[in-house]
């Protein structure tokens, strides 16, 4: 089966040109590790779904699963005693992983990390070829697998090409092309991101955890200010990354603080995660003049001001249009310019992805049972903004795994962002 990459998948494409641009998803799986047993359910899943065999031309933007015999990548890690920090390290290192970059090669990698009465189980992946809910769904496969559940369903293996979106929406796509000149107008009342000029992309990883308690407060918060939960997350990392730098002078030209946010556009242009593998995504952009001087409340509501129409008017479109006019602009400017081209273009200084996984740990097999309460996940930076936070729905908690930086942005610096974005959470009323 062969397709061509998405808009969004060949933007990604080119970030990684770069640098490693990878995905990685940790789950824990409530069974003694068997290393001969993992093994071959790894390559059992892999075949079953039909996700071996594949190859990447770069040149020509186009993919291809063949199938066949997987051929699977599997590292045993030693007991830890301190398993958080064997999570991290691990996730750490797997956002350095180097993917080829083009022909015949894995796109999945796996670690079993040993705990008591089970295991951990990390898959790492080129982001190239899938999206998080995609990559939650074949997890939770693997684990129904491992338990001894029943063979798994084959599944698509195509992204949709974004042309037939915009076809089926020529009004919506007409519009978010006219708003592309305030959109970029928009962009030049933001403030840089910090470390701009630094070339070194190298990521490092922090993790953090949010209980039910603060679950519920976050869903009562948003339903009380009628806005969606990602509004809320991403009003208060606009807030918490506003530290970064002191506020801007007056009457500066760039004085918003603004952040990015992932988009999943799955089912505007293919089938549900348990039968398409794929990435279906797009992401906007939200920013405030004065986070810092702002309460919580009133950023979250200029973010949902912004995002309200994002879906009932496919108000995304316009960041695909923007993407395909940035793949020109990568093609014109020299090599060494498109390091910071999207950072001085699409200012933000951090992204975020949210994903809540129990709806789709059992999209794939039923056999997979109750979601775990531990997952993790990590997300590399990319070119775009110097820290990215993954925020993970589990079911009894709100997991938030960070990439950044270092050398854009000290770790210290990142901690401090990190305890002002959880305890702005916590202290929701």
């Amino acid at each position: 089966m062969q397709g061509a990459l998405n808009l969004f998948q060949a933007t990604m494409l080119r970030w990684r040109t770069r640098h490693p641009y990878n995905a990685t998803h940790v789950a824990r799986v409530p069974h003694e590790l068997d290393a001969a047993h993992l093994r071959s359910t790894l390559a059992s899943a892999l075949e079953e779904t039909g996700l071996t065999g594949y190859s990447l031309d770069a040149a020509r933007g186009r993919f291809r699963w063949r199938g066949g015999p997987a051929h699977v990548e599997l590292d045993i890690g030693a007991p830890a005693p301190d398993v958080r920090e064997a999570l991290r390290a691990a996730i750490e290192r797997s956002l350095a992983r180097t993917f080829p970059p083009d022909g015949a090669y894995v796109p999945f990698a796996f670690e079993a990390i040993p705990d008591a009465g089970g295991f951990w189980l990390l898959v790492v992946y080129d982001h190239v070829v899938a999206g998080g809910d995609s990559a939650a769904a074949l997890l939770g496969a693997i684990a129904a697998r491992y338990a001894g559940g029943r063979a798994l369903p084959r599944l698509e293996r195509h992204p949709a090409r974004f042309r037939r979106l915009f076809a089926r929406h020529p009004i919506q796509t007409v519009r978010a092309a006219a708003g592309l000149p305030r959109f970029a107008l928009r962009a030049r009342r933001a403030r840089r991101p910090p470390g701009l000029e630094v070339r070194d992309a190298s990521n490092a990883f922090l993790m953090a955890s949010l209980d039910a308690g603060v679950v519920e407060r976050i869903a009562q918060a948003a339903k009380r200010w009628g806005v969606s939960r990602n509004d809320l997350l991403m009003g208060a990392l606009i807030r918490a990354v506003a530290g970064l730098k002191p506020p801007a002078a007056a009457r500066a030209r760039r004085y918003e603080v603004a952040v990015a946010s992932v988009v999943n556009i799955r089912s505007d242009c293919a089938g549900p995660a348990g039968r398409t593998f794929g990435q279906f995504l797009s992401s906007f952009r939200a920013s405030h003049p004065d986070p810092a001087g702002a309460s919580l409340e009133e950023v979250v509501r200029t973010v949902h001001a912004e995002n309200r129409d994002l879906r009932s008017r496919r108000r995304y479109l316009r960041s695909l249009i923007a993407l395909a006019l940035s793949g020109l602009a990568w093609r014109s400017v020299s090599d060494e310019r498109r390091d910071s081209l999207f950072a001085k273009h699409y200012p933000v200084w951090a992204g975020l992805t949210t994903l809540a996984v129990p709806g789709l740990w059992g999209a794939i097999s039923p056999d997979a049972g109750a979601m775990p309460p531990d997952y993790r996940r990590g997300v590399s930076t990319g070119p775009l903004a110097p820290i990215v936070v993954a925020a993970t729905f589990t079911g009894t908690s709100l997991e938030l795994g960070v990439s950044f930086r270092p050398a854009a942005v000290p770790a210290a610096d990142v901690r401090a962002v990190v305890d002002r974005y959880v305890a702005s959470l916590e202290e929701l009323p």
